[in-house]
């Protein structure tokens, strides 16, 4: 009698069976995992724009913006100082991250502090509850806290 070669139906079931209890047990982790890193992405993306805008306003010698595009949830953009320039830049926000932040953005002048008389702060927060905030002080210099506003 040959020996046979391969792996019959019963083995192919049972690993078939373990696949699919443990992709059950990970996938909840993994949608965790990736709503936390699209929070850690979306609040590093608006921690550069803010300082890219603070070192545009220094090098120009102008003042410098960066405003949310219809409301922060769904981006911003950082407007040339100049007329009929196009955008220094602009950001699309990630799906599931909630941003709140001041309605009219925030404008550096040409020293790169913050144009006000008041801090001000930026609140990401996932679709899991976690949240980011961002800080702003009248100097001009944002801080990111892994922590709600």
């Amino acid at each position: 009698m040959k020996r046979q070669h391969g792996f019959g139906m019963t083995e192919l079931m049972a690993v078939a069976a373990i696949v699919a209890v443990l992709a059950a047990v990970g996938m909840p982790a993994m949608q965790d995992f990736i709503a936390n890193q699209r929070l850690k992405s979306t609040s590093s993306d608006l921690f550069t724009s803010i300082l890219r805008a603070r070192s545009e306003a220094i090098k120009r010698n102008k003042e410098v913006s960066i405003t949310p595009s219809s409301n922060w949830n769904t981006g911003w953009s950082i407007p040339s100082p100049n007329a009929g320039e196009p955008a220094l830049a602009s950001f699309t926000t990630r799906s599931s991250i909630t941003v709140a932040g001041p309605a009219t953005g925030v404008t550096f002048n040409a020293a790169g502090r913050v144009k006000g008389d008041a801090d001000l702060q930026f609140s990401l927060t996932s679709s899991t509850g976690k949240a980011s905030c961002i800080r702003i002080d009248l100097g001009g210099r944002p801080n990111v806290q892994p922590k709600s506003c």
